[in-house]
């Protein structure tokens, strides 16, 4: 009888312990969800990004900077969702990753955009913000531009 009751003790011990395996495992998987849709939301919350001072435009001049950049120590390519940005960045994307360029999405309106952009830009660093800043400080109204410390232009 001894006997009988460690074997039944053994077998109540290891279905605890796999209940307890079983639940951290649901747990897990429950703060993993958890973790995707957070990121989901909070890529969700960014869009839309809109800037009312930037808009597309093509067949856009070089424009010299009456003064450099300062602290500016790489390009930018300054682009929207629109075809013609798209367009703009698939013909110069062999430089853009050549040079390391980093790219401002300053008009983009949903995360499933972003994650077409993102694709599309072979893995440049994409950044979807407001791009007043760089309007206030270059005068740059239209987009997509490639910018320096010293200019900007298509």
């Amino acid at each position: 009888m001894g006997k009988d009751r460690i074997a039944e003790a053994q077998g109540v011990i290891r279905f605890d312990r796999m209940s307890e395996i079983a639940k951290k495992a649901e747990l897990e998987m429950h703060v993993k969800g958890d973790r995707q849709q957070l990121m989901k939301d909070a890529l969700a919350a960014i869009f839309p990004v809109v800037t009312p001072s930037m808009k597309p435009k093509n067949g856009m001049t070089y424009t010299k900077l009456e003064k450099p950049l300062e602290g500016m120590t790489s390009s930018l390519a300054i682009i929207g969702s629109d075809q013609y940005s798209m367009q703009w960045l698939d013909a110069n994307i062999k430089r853009f990753k050549r040079e390391n360029v980093t790219v401002m999405l300053v008009d983009v309106h949903s995360d499933e955009q972003y994650a077409n952009i993102l694709e599309r830009a072979q893995g440049l660093y994409v950044i979807p913000v407001n791009g007043q800043q760089i309007h206030d400080d270059t005068g740059l109204d239209y987009y997509p531009a490639y910018l320096t410390n010293l200019g900007f232009g298509q």
